[in-house]
C-alpha cells in the first residue's frame, strides 16, 4: 500500500534550518579557532609592541594624523642581509628617518604625503635634513614635522629587519615596477618591469635604493636623477602593503602570522593600541603624493621647503599648532 502524500515530505521542518555540509562547517570552525588564536594573543601582541619616548597631544577635532617612520638602523638587518649592502653599525651609528609617511583620516577619507628625508627642517636644535632629526630623538623629528604643518597623533616606527619580516609573513607584495632597476649598494635586483610580487628583502631594496641603475640595450646604466624617487617608492610599497593586509583580513591563520611579525617590528607612542594599529591597517590609503619640495642644489642633498609645500600640507587638510 503506497503510503499517503505529505505536502511537507521531503522539506525542513518548519523553524529548523538545513544542516551544514562538512565543508561549510570545517571552513566555519577553522574561521572561529583563527579569531579565537587572535584574541587570545591581543595581549602577548601587545606586550612585543616597543615604545617610543615621546609624548603626544592627540587631538582628532579636525581628523587623527599618523606619523610613519621607517628606521634606517645597521643594529637591526634583514635576515640573510650582507653587511656590505648596508654598513656596520660602526660604520653607520644611530637611526635614521630613512622614510617618513603622513596619513591623515577624516570621515572623508584617508590623504598620505610620502616626506622627502632629505627635506631641509628646523628640529629645534638649528636646520638638517629631515633623515638626520631621528639621531636627536623621535621628539626632533616629531617637533621638525610641526614645524612643516604637520602635527602627529600616533607615530609608528619600524626598522629595517621588521620590515621585511611583515612583508614576508604577509606572503609578499604586488608592486609595479615599470623598468628593471638594480642597485647594488641598496641590494637591489629586479631584472624584468611590470607588476610582479616581490618578498621583503626586495621591497626593502625598492625603498632603500638611491642609485639606481635601469638595464638599457642589456646594459645597466645610472638612471636619471629623480630627487623624489625613494619618497615615491616609499609610497608605492606603502599602498601595496595596505593592499595586501587588507587581503590577510580574510584569512585569520595570515593575519595571526601578520600581527605576529609586525608587533615585534613596530614601535609606537605610549598613547597608541593595538587596536589603533589595527584601524589603520584597514585604512584605504589610495594614492600616496609625494610632498614638493625644491630639487638639491648643485649635487647637495638638502632641500628646501617651498611655497608649494606648504599648499600641499594644508591642502592635505593638516595644520599644527604646537
Amino acid at each position: 500500500m503506497t503510503a499517503p502524500h505529505h505536502p511537507d515530505a521531503g522539506q525542513v521542518r518548519p523553524g529548523r534550518r538545513r544542516p551544514r555540509s562538512g565543508r561549510g562547517r570545517a571552513a566555519l570552525v577553522a574561521v572561529l579557532l583563527g579569531l579565537l588564536a587572535l584574541l587570545a594573543d591581543a595581549a602577548v601582541l601587545s606586550d612585543r609592541v616597543g615604545q617610543v619616548d615621546v609624548a603626544l597631544a592627540a587631538d582628532d577635532s579636525d581628523g587623527r594624523t599618523w606619523v610613519l617612520v621607517g628606521l634606517d638602523s645597521r643594529a637591526a638587518l634583514p635576515a640573510g642581509a650582507d653587511p656590505a649592502d648596508f654598513g656596520t653599525a660602526d660604520a653607520v651609528p644611530g637611526s635614521r628617518a630613512d622614510v617618513v609617511l603622513v596619513v591623515h583620516q577624516t570621515d572623508a577619507g584617508a590623504t598620505v604625503l610620502s616626506v622627502p628625508r632629505d627635506l631641509l627642517v628646523d628640529d629645534g636644535s638649528g636646520p638638517g635634513r629631515l633623515a638626520l632629526s631621528w639621531l636627536d630623538g623621535p621628539r626632533a623629528t616629531v617637533g621638525a614635522l610641526c614645524r612643516l604643518g604637520i602635527p602627529a597623533d600616533h607615530l609608528v616606527t619600524v626598522d629595517l629587519a621588521g620590515f621585511a619580516a611583515v612583508v614576508d609573513a604577509a606572503g609578499g607584495l604586488d608592486v609595479d615596477v615599470p623598468e628593471p632597476v638594480r642597485d647594488r649598494p641598496a641590494g637591489l635586483l629586479v631584472e624584468r618591469a611590470g607588476r610582479q610580487h616581490v618578498d621583503g628583502a626586495t621591497a626593502l631594496a625598492l625603498v632603500r635604493s638611491r642609485h639606481p641603475e635601469h638595464l638599457v640595450d642589456d646594459a645597466w646604466v645610472p638612471a636619471p636623477v629623480d630627487p623624489d624617487g625613494r619618497a615615491t617608492a616609499a609610497g608605492t610599497v606603502l599602498s601595496a602593503m595596505v593592499a595586501q593586509l587588507q587581503r590577510s583580513l580574510v584569512s585569520p591563520w595570515r593575519l595571526q602570522s601578520v600581527a605576529w611579525a609586525a608587533s615585534g617590528a613596530l614601535a609606537t607612542d605610549p598613547g597608541t593600541s593595538v587596536a589603533d594599529l589595527a584601524g589603520l591597517a584597514r585604512t584605504d590609503v589610495g594614492a600616496v603624493a609625494v610632498l614638493p619640495a625644491a630639487d638639491p642644489v648643485a649635487g647637495t642633498l638638502p632641500r628646501l621647503p617651498t611655497a608649494q609645500t606648504a599648499a600641499a600640507v594644508a591642502a592635505a587638510g593638516l595644520s599644527c599648532d604646537g
